[in-house]
């Protein structure tokens, strides 16, 4: 399903989790956390999406990050969802770090450009709304 045709039917929405998140590199895969959103095993390293006092033993992080979940199912056939969203906002300069759940997509960025992705999704007509 091509992203126009998709959009004429649902209306995108977004929430803005309240918290600050770092992204890791750790030694260990760690027992489950309800501090860690997301971790990601790819046989080279061990990446951890968690909040800032997560207590994990890093190897490496960056902090400072915001998620924004996108609230609206996005089928499987869907084509350029995230393409989409990544080149508006590459356009004007902000790094995300994107991740893909069952349902629908995340991305992270810098908590200082936090306004200003919001500001363009919402032109790009996403309803942002509150957690």
């Amino acid at each position: 399903m091509k992203l126009d045709e998709f959009r004429k039917k649902v209306e995108i929405k977004a929430s803005v989790s309240p918290k600050r998140y770092v992204i890791a590199k750790l030694k260990d895969c760690p027992a489950s956390s309800e501090k860690v959103f997301a971790l990601i095993k790819d046989g080279n390293e061990i990446t951890v999406i968690a909040e800032e006092n997560h207590g994990l033993e890093t190897i490496e992080e960056e902090k400072s990050f915001r998620i924004v979940s996108f609230e609206t199912k996005l089928p499987f056939e869907l084509v350029g969802f995230l393409a989409h969203i990544a080149t508006l906002l590459a356009e004007k300069d902000i790094s995300i770090f994107a991740i893909s759940a069952y349902s629908t997509d995340h991305i992270l960025v810098k908590e200082d450009c936090l306004e200003k992705t919001l500001k363009i999704l919402r032109a790009d007509g996403v309803k942002i709304i509150k957690n």
